[in-house]
């Protein structure tokens, strides 16, 4: 028989049930791939939720079966969600053995930390909204008169005289749609922030293949805003032009329903919309295993151009001069595309090395009480023995 190995679905906080001695499995009823007992593999203050498994290579399975496989990998992460913030893994994720699911945790601990604390009560929502290309193309042929006049020429001239007005109709529609598209999509952004000041939203992007979130049924996994009930053709009709997951609070998706219900009005008949969650913050918690934790640290101290000794107080002053400095607000009037999404990440860089800065300090250094000005070192030997713990003291 091949040796079992560990099969990870997700990262949480240590549960309180596991500072008890002897105590490894997840109390609830809740059942892994297979239908094998989810267990708990920890260290320090956090746990990987595991199970035993056979598997190794999923590629050998059909797509009935690895649909079956992906939805039992999601469910466990929904009922764990129930609980507990997590931090869920892509699909296939299996490990040799406990001891390995262990050095993953400490190699990656302080992005686990960091990304913990960032997700802690909040959950994934994907917006989607979609339009009828149609219906946009006629509203812009009444509203455009440039348009309207290249139809015109068109239509007199036939095919060969009017090709070349052909060619710049269609330029200047593509064009006009971009626009229309781009209108939408901030204004339904910028109205979402009016209802959450702090939510983080990002175009979809996923660890785990789409068929985890829809194989759990439409029904369930999704609300759609759209009372009316339109035939195959006109579904058909309908084009995505927006597909945004959005980070906040799990008690908040009546406020974002409502919201969406507002926006849906304003536009009637031009677009629909679409919400899915609340879902595990597949998008909001990507992990780069390959990045040690003097390397993540070393880059975030070096962003904010820090020495190797630096008390908290000095952290913190840095972080607000720098994203004084880099807001996107103070880019706000321009227009130039490169420049507006160059301001975005670099604030977005910031912000990232803040919490790496914090969650350091915060867990190896007690950095967090400043009238002690305690110094925090991010000498690579200080940063790896902090992190690095022994295992007298793994039940610490």
């Amino acid at each position: 028989m091949t040796e079992e190995r560990k099969y990870i679905y997700s990262i949480i906080n240590k549960p309180k049930e596991m500072w008890a001695p002897d105590t490894s499995r997840l109390p609830g009823g809740l059942f892994g791939i297979n239908n094998r007992d989810i267990t708990f593999v920890s260290y320090r203050d956090i746990s990987a939720t595991v199970s035993n498994t056979h598997h190794i290579n999923f590629n050998k399975f059909d797509k009935k079966e690895l649909t079956q496989l992906i939805v039992a990998h999601d469910q466990v992460n929904v009922g764990l969600m129930k609980k507990y913030d997590i931090i869920p893994m892509r699909f296939g994720m299996i490990a040799e053995s406990a001891e390995e699911i262990r050095n993953i945790l400490a190699k990656a601990y302080i992005q686990f930390r960091a990304a913990l604390e960032r997700i802690a009560g909040k959950a994934e929502f994907i917006v989607q909204v979609f339009w009828n290309e149609k219906n946009i193309l006629e509203k812009l042929v009444q509203e455009n008169i440039e348009i309207r006049k290249l139809k015109k020429e068109v239509e007199s001239r036939g095919k060969i005289l009017g090709f070349s007005s052909k060619i710049k109709l269609g330029k200047r529609i593509f064009e006009a749609l971009e626009s229309c598209r781009k209108e939408y999509t901030e204004d339904i952004l910028s109205n979402l922030a009016i209802s959450f000041p702090n939510f983080s939203a990002g175009p979809l992007r996923r660890s785990s293949p789409p068929e985890a979130r829809l194989a759990k049924g439409g029904s369930e996994a999704s609300k759609l805003l759209d009372a009316s009930k339109e035939g195959s053709a006109n579904e058909i009709n309908k084009e995505m032009i927006m597909n945004y997951s959005f980070l906040i609070g799990m008690t908040e998706e009546s406020a974002l329903s409502f919201r969406l219900n507002q926006l849906a009005e304003k536009y009637k008949e031009e677009i629909k919309f679409k919400y899915i969650g609340p879902m595990a913050p597949y998008s909001f918690a990507v992990i780069n295993l390959s990045l040690g934790n003097f390397d993540l640290v070393d880059s975030a101290r070096r962003a904010f151009g820090l020495g190797e000794l630096v008390t908290f107080p000095e952290i913190k002053k840095t972080y607000y001069k720098l994203a004084g400095q880099h807001h996107p607000d103070k880019q706000a009037f321009t227009k130039d595309k490169v420049v507006l999404e160059e301001a975005e990440k670099k604030i977005k860089d910031i912000i990232t090395a803040n919490e790496i800065l914090t969650i350091y300090c915060k867990y190896y250094l007690s950095a967090l009480a400043p009238e002690k000005e305690q110094l925090c070192s991010f000498r690579k030997e200080d940063v790896e023995d902090s992190v690095i713990i022994k295992e007298k003291q793994s039940d610490l």
